[in-house]
């Protein structure tokens, strides 16, 4: 009895012993599985690579763009640089050869947008312009308030009549280079302009007389032989 009863307990010890072994032998990849296993694993190795591979040749051709574009943004900036230089040089020459007005060539050659001898035409011509718009309102309420019979009102009149003449001269001048007008036309049209913007002041002084409005007249004549000057002088308008 107790010889049967030592081998069921040898043979129950065996038994477990092979469950065991079994249990261990699931947590193993079979053999003929061993191979695709590994196959797997290395594509997915493979694949990470060429994640990483193609995540540090984007990160390189990002920054070979930002290079790439900040080179270029340097290179604008210093082409438009050039080309202010250039513009602003023309300008200084543009006034330079002026016989009169420099300083107000150069004052005017100062004001936003100025950065060519053409610009620098045109914004003479803007100033003469609203100076002798404020003009010939201004003679027009004089001639308006002036009593009949007053010395003075035929020489409002006259001068009234006068900026009305300028302003239409300057307006053609201004429309002209608008056009793209240079050369013999635009002088012509300034030479107008010019004669209109010292009548007045003429007339003054055969009476002996000093306009009340003579510092206004003298900057809307001024403006007018800067943008003549610059009309004459300058070839490449």
């Amino acid at each position: 009895m107790a010889r049967l009863s030592t081998i069921a307990f040898f043979a129950a010890a065996v038994a477990a012993l092979f469950v065991a072994a079994a249990g261990t032998s699931v947590s193993v990849p079979h053999q003929d599985n061993t191979a695709d296993y590994i196959f797997a694993q290395g594509r997915k190795v493979a694949a990470g690579t060429s994640v990483r591979v193609l995540q540090a040749q984007q990160t390189g051709a990002n920054t070979n763009e930002h290079i790439f574009a900040r080179k270029l943004a340097a290179a604008a900036a210093a082409g438009a640089g050039t080309a202010a230089g250039a513009g602003a040089a023309s300008v200084t020459q543009a006034c330079d050869k002026l016989e009169g007005n420099k300083k107000v060539c150069f004052t005017i050659s100062k004001l936003p947008g100025v950065s060519s001898p053409r610009t620098l035409l045109e914004m003479a011509i803007r100033v003469a312009l609203n100076r002798a718009r404020a003009l010939k309102a201004t003679f027009d309420a004089a001639k308006l308030a002036a009593k009949m019979g007053n010395p003075m009102e035929s020489i409002l009149g006259s001068c009234d009549k006068n900026y009305d003449d300028l302003v239409s001269a300057l307006v053609e001048a201004s429309r002209a280079v608008e056009k793209g007008k240079s050369g013999s036309d635009l002088v012509s049209k300034m030479s107008a302009a010019s004669t209109y913007a010292t009548d007045c002041d003429n007339w003054y002084q055969e009476r002996n007389l000093v306009s009340p409005y003579e510092a206004v007249q003298r900057h809307a004549a001024q403006a007018v032989s800067v943008a003549l000057g610059v009309a004459a002088t300058s070839k490449n308008l």
